[in-house]
């Protein structure tokens, strides 16, 4: 679409934030022939609450073998790195806004992407033991519980700043879930437990 088609075949310097937040992730978009472009723009959904993430999913694993995914978010989708990357996908994203996010996917031959890091403030707990993660920006949140659980297997406890319903999605594919304990106008306070 407008984002694809400026960068595709011609990449310029002028059209945003180049990030890199994984080992899968490259620092400029390849030349990709526009043909093998498959595009999803999942602004709408994400916007009105709808989670788009089984679709992302499908629509990844569709792909032809030189398909590339082009997907439009309102952010950076960092978790949906981590989660395609362990599905052989390379990836690339850039901000052409605050709010609009292009995110380009394809098969890759390099090894998958380690765990994600987790950040200062997301590794500081509550007091309880529970990790708080409700002053990080989304996608941060998500993030901080895919590194988690990639560390060990133990049980632990999340508040978030709300209930986000992709991540059930997310754990039930890594062989997690989560346990509801108690949610309020600000906080939804959640057990990851893995599944025997």
């Amino acid at each position: 679409m407008r984002h694809a088609s400026r960068r595709v075949g011609s990449p310029t310097g002028d059209v945003g934030q180049v990030t890199t937040p994984g080992d899968s992730g490259t620092d400029s978009l390849p030349d990709f022939d526009p043909a093998v472009l498959t595009d999803l723009d999942v602004r709408d959904d994400l916007r009105s609450g709808r989670e788009p993430l089984a679709r992302i999913l499908a629509v990844a694993e569709a792909l032809p073998a030189a398909g590339v995914l082009h997907l439009r978010t309102p952010f950076q989708p960092a978790p949906l790195f981590y989660v395609l990357s362990q599905r052989g996908f390379a990836y690339h994203s850039e901000a052409f806004a605050a709010d609009d996010w292009s995110s380009w996917f394809w098969r890759s031959e390099s090894p998958p992407a380690p765990a994600p890091p987790v950040s200062a403030l997301a590794a500081a707990l509550a007091p309880a033991g529970v990790i708080d993660l409700r002053h990080l920006p989304p996608p941060e949140p998500l993030v901080a519980i895919l590194a988690r659980i990639t560390r060990d297997d133990a049980p632990f406890e999340v508040m978030l700043p709300f209930d986000p319903p992709i991540l059930d999605v997310m754990l039930a594919q890594q062989g997690w879930r989560v346990e509801r304990i108690g949610t309020s106008a600000d906080s939804a306070r959640l057990r990851i437990v893995r599944e025997q």
